[in-house]
């Protein structure tokens, strides 16, 4: 076994590209900015040997609530009316199988950005 074998799989990257993955769950994680982005917890449906780079959606701006906002819509679900209805419809996508984009934005940072697409299941 190689010094870095347990890190191989990080240079092993998606081509940009649309993908099916379910839906295990979701966190707020405080970042080192003292921001509370979601960390969706995503798994490929089918058998890549490259990972899926991670999903945030920055909630507590305005404009990434209404990206993730668009992005339920897109869904299927209607526009939550509270934080407690906002809540449950990020509950009920526990499980669910969805169809998602995978586009980088800059490429000299290795930015990459994962949209919410279709809701398949």
């Amino acid at each position: 076994m190689g010094l870095f074998e347990d890190i191989k799989e990080k240079f092993n990257e998606l081509e940009d590209g649309r993908y099916v993955v379910r839906v295990e769950g979701f966190k707020r994680d405080k970042t080192i900015r003292n921001s509370n982005p979601i960390r969706w917890e995503l798994s490929l449906m089918n058998d890549y040997s490259a990972q899926l780079p991670a999903k945030f959606s920055h909630v507590e701006t305005n404009a990434g609530f209404q990206i993730l906002l668009r992005e339920l819509k897109n869904l299927g679900y209607s526009k939550p009316g509270s934080a407690e209805e906002f809540e449950e419809i990020l509950n009920s996508l526990r499980g669910a199988i969805v169809e998602v984009s995978v586009t980088t934005t800059n490429k000299e940072e290795g930015y990459r950005e994962v949209k919410f697409l279709r809701k398949l299941y």
